[in-house]
């Protein structure tokens, strides 16, 4: 599955799991000053890549389409988490940084005051989502074994 095809193979998962949000693409993040919540970034990955997933797991990750759920309750809100996340100039400083730096192509489902944690666990739900790396994106997480899911 490329480019196109995989988002929208992965927008009917997000659209058939009934979230209430809506999308964002680079270039177009108009109407997320000053909001808060979560949301799923769809990462298309045209060349395998090796990752870490923090306290010493390391991992692989082929080529495919990726789902991460993420929050941004913190000052900036989602319009400054998605901007970075949408940025081709940023220093790695979040797992899911290398990712973005390497994909070929993102997009976002915002949901705002929404929960990451119930976000990636309403995408494992839909069968059509599996973990991708356990700890990537949820070394602060109680709950969850990952937010980094492969979209099938």
């Amino acid at each position: 599955m490329k480019g196109t095809t995989a988002f929208e193979a992965a927008r009917g998962i997000l659209d058939a799991a009934a979230l209430e949000g809506h999308w964002v693409i680079p270039g177009a993040l108009g109407g997320l000053e000053g909001k808060k919540g979560a949301y799923v970034l769809l990462v298309l990955l045209d060349k395998a890549l090796p990752v870490g997933a923090g306290r010493q797991k390391t991992g692989h990750l082929s080529p495919g389409m990726y789902a991460y759920a993420g929050s941004a309750y913190g000052p900036g809100g989602l319009a400054a988490r998605i901007r970075r996340h949408f940025r081709a100039d940023k220093k790695v400083h979040w797992h899911i940084d290398r990712l973005t730096l390497e994909a070929s192509g993102l997009a976002a489902f915002i949901v705002e005051h929404g929960d990451e944690c119930q976000l990636a666990r309403t995408l494992l739900e839909t069968g059509c989502a599996e973990v991708a790396l356990e700890g990537f994106g949820s070394t602060d997480c109680l709950t969850c074994s990952s937010h980094l899911m492969t979209i099938a």
